[in-house]
């Protein structure tokens, strides 16, 4: 027997438990009927359909996206970037349904508005801001998405053929995702901002 009364904010926890635990594939509206014990019909009182679920894990996860306090603009963005690396290495659909052009959300404003004000508190112009933006944007969904560049397993890379590739193949396999996020981080910054 259900322990609480169907609501949307229940529908939501249950449907970010799968995608965590099962994937995004495993998420329908029968899957999420039956991890709330309750009949499908019963959460189209609550949610129109499986897009509109979505929108509302996206929401939810946008909530979930640090914005810093006071602090030195670097610092700031830093923790910030960081902080919505954690968020999206929790929860490895994450990047799927940002990328969806009807899950964009105003809930995620409060994070792009502490992020484009942090780089022009940092001296760049409007424009130059916004660049930085996106492209701190594409470094961490590109990390996200792709955790093996060419450190695929599984075949043998011929030295003869590929000499820099079989000595940097270690390294493109190493799997801390954290500490190969900083480091990219800082570089992008340093490149955009200059080095501190």
């Amino acid at each position: 027997m259900r322990a609480q009364p169907l609501s949307r904010a229940a529908i939501v926890a249950a449907a970010r438990r799968i995608a965590d635990t099962e994937g995004l594939a495993a998420l329908t509206l029968r899957r999420v009927a039956a991890e709330l014990d309750t009949g499908q019909a019963s959460l189209y009182r609550h949610i129109a359909d499986r897009r509109e679920l979505l929108a509302l894990l996206n929401e939810d996860l946008a909530r979930a996206f640090p914005v810093p306090g006071p602090g030195p603009a670097r610092e700031r963005l830093i923790a910030q970037w960081l902080g919505a690396h954690r968020v999206m290495l929790d929860h490895p659909w994450a990047a799927q349904v940002i990328n969806e052009p009807t899950s964009v959300t105003a809930t995620s404003l409060p994070f792009a508005e502490a992020a484009i004000a942090a780089f022009l508190e940092a001296g760049l112009d409007e424009a130059a801001a916004a660049h930085a933006y996106r492209a701190t944007w594409h470094l961490l969904i590109g990390q996200i998405v792709n955790d093996h560049p060419l450190g695929h397993p599984g075949f043998t890379v011929d030295p003869a053929i590929y000499p820099a590739l079989t000595a940097t193949r270690p390294h493109l396999s190493h799997l801390d995702f954290v500490a190969e996020f900083e480091w990219s981080l800082n570089q992008l910054l340093n490149g955009i901002l200059g080095p501190e």
